[in-house]
């Protein structure tokens, strides 16, 4: 039997990237669809009209939530499971018709985005238009032609500028992943992109541990600060020790620095960056600036879904919640991150927490 279930203002109903049977319809209240426009890579917030449905497609079609759904404000939304849903379908076909025509527009927004693009450079880089028509594949869900578009650009242009990107996107459509919100925009091509040279096969096998520990073996591998700024592994080490001596004011001083290095090389500094973002959020908690933490573990998650620190980005939202008076909020968080795999120490914390609270 579906069920109503209540929310309170800036609950997450589900991620973007989350898998799940479930399809809602919003009873009252608001919700908005937080997702990443095709064609200029920004945040879009739809608002769920009462009465409609949310979460079909993902559903219906076994993949990825592709939005994020956020309550604004006190809402009740009916839950189905999806068989529960398309049993009410196959009883109702104004619904059907409902349906087709509201799949049908976004499917027509959908073009129009990608033609847009393609339009757009038309006169440009073949090797940039062919990274244009794999990230557009991507952002729609398109896998196959994504992955093929991917292989295909790196197979033609493998000195291009943006040829960690798409290595990077691959691999995340290889593994069913949506495609990243706030990923920043690619590099223009031009004629000398063939120019650039790679990094090589022992720079690629540095693991990213090597980079957060050995900065030396990170400049090594071809890091190039400008003179007189400390690179952003030198930079993070520094906020590291400052933690660890409980100095999180200064610590708090370094991540920020760490985030202000836009021109990332490599992947050991990209590792870097993420590890910075969620340290940050990690000492503002500690200086007790609670509202500061919640919008850097919120940012954390929009920029790095696939990050190692999701998990416990979303645990201490729930902390920050509860902390504000808001067990409702903290409830919803807490039990998410007690259904994320793998099962883990922030996954009992969680648990224990829920407990604590009477779930």
């Amino acid at each position: 039997m579906p069920i109503a279930r209540n929310y309170t203002g800036g609950s997450i109903v589900y991620f973007q990237g989350d898998v799940g049977d479930e399809i809602y319809i919003l009873q009252k209240g608001r919700v908005a669809l937080i997702s990443t426009a095709l064609d200029t890579g920004e945040e879009v917030k739809e608002e769920v009209k009462l009465g409609e449905f949310f979460g079909v497609k993902s559903s219906l079609g076994h993949y990825p939530r592709e939005e994020t759904a956020q309550v604004l404000g006190k809402t009740t939304v009916i839950v189905f499971k999806h068989h529960e849903f398309e049993q009410m379908v196959l009883k109702n076909t104004r619904l059907i018709m409902t349906m087709m025509r509201v799949f049908s527009r976004q499917l027509r927004d959908i073009h129009r985005q990608v033609r847009d693009i393609l339009k757009a450079g038309a006169a440009g880089n073949p090797a940039g238009e062919l990274l244009n028509v794999a990230e557009s594949f991507y952002r729609m869900g398109n896998f196959d032609h994504a992955i093929y578009a991917f292989k295909k650009y790196i197979e033609y242009n493998p000195n291009g500028k943006n040829i960690e990107r798409a290595e990077d996107l691959l691999r995340m459509a290889r593994k069913g992943l949506t495609f990243p919100a706030g990923y920043p925009p690619p590099e223009t091509e031009d004629a000398e992109s063939d120019n650039i040279t790679r990094l090589t096969d022992e720079q690629k096998m540095m693991s990213a541990d090597d980079a957060l520990t050995n900065p030396d073996a990170l400049n090594a591998a071809g890091q190039t600060a400008k003179p007189g700024r400390p690179g952003i592994a030198e930079v993070y080490q520094a906020g590291m020790q400052h933690m660890q001596s409980e100095e999180h004011a200064e610590a708090l001083v370094r991540f920020n620095e760490c985030l202000q290095h836009s021109h990332l090389q490599n992947e050991r500094e990209k590792a870097i960056f993420s590890q910075a973002h969620y340290q940050k959020g990690f000492v503002q908690m500690k200086l007790g600036l609670d509202n500061e933490a919640s919008n850097t573990f919120s940012n954390y998650i929009k920029q790095f879904p696939t990050g190692d620190h999701v998990k416990e980005c979303i645990f201490n939202l729930g902390i920050i919640a509860e902390n504000a008076g808001n067990p409702d909020r903290a409830r919803s968080l807490y039990h998410k991150v007690a259904t994320m795999p793998p099962p883990d120490n922030t996954t009992q914390d969680a648990r224990k927490r829920l407990e604590q609270l009477g779930s």
